[in-house]
């Protein structure tokens, strides 16, 4: 079996997610009610068992903003009781005017590799996740990724 790093996985507990336990409302990626549930890493090593993926990295499951760094927190803690995941990409808001601080609080948990921002836009108003559809060139949002070099992060 040819071995594999899992480049975009998620584990939750639904607790933290608010998109989770609202209201379900159409979604870009469908329906979700199955998910509506926990999703602990034992169950997420369980579904992989034979794969043959050795290690993982998790990527950050839209927590309220606020919560950023509790996410990267719960994901450190669970690699140090179980060994997975072996990296972490968090979220940062990068529409604020200096990310830096939440960068500076997001690094002192050694398993995070990377930042994401979901910036995707959508003709339908509930697919979106960007404010507008050049948020992406945002100059506040440009400045910001620019500044994860500084710290060997990726956006």
């Amino acid at each position: 079996m040819q071995k594999a790093v899992d480049a975009h996985f998620h584990i939750w507990r639904q607790e933290d997610q608010p998109w989770l336990r609202g209201p379900v409302v159409p979604r870009i990626f469908g329906p979700y009610e199955p998910i509506r549930r926990d999703y602990p890493i034992e169950e997420f090593l369980a579904d992989q068992k034979g794969s043959g993926v050795e290690k993982a990295v998790y990527v950050q499951t839209n927590w309220a903003k606020e919560d950023f760094e509790k996410e990267v927190a719960f994901l450190q803690t669970t690699a140090e009781e179980t060994g997975w995941p072996h990296a972490v990409v968090g979220y940062a808001d990068m529409t604020v005017d200096d990310v830096r601080p939440q960068i500076d609080r997001l690094k002192k948990y050694p398993l995070l590799r990377g930042v994401r921002m979901q910036l995707h836009w959508h003709e339908t108003p509930a697919f979106r996740f960007a404010a507008a559809p050049d948020q992406v060139v945002d100059p506040k949002v440009r400045a910001n990724v620019a500044r994860l070099k500084d710290y060997g992060l990726s956006f």
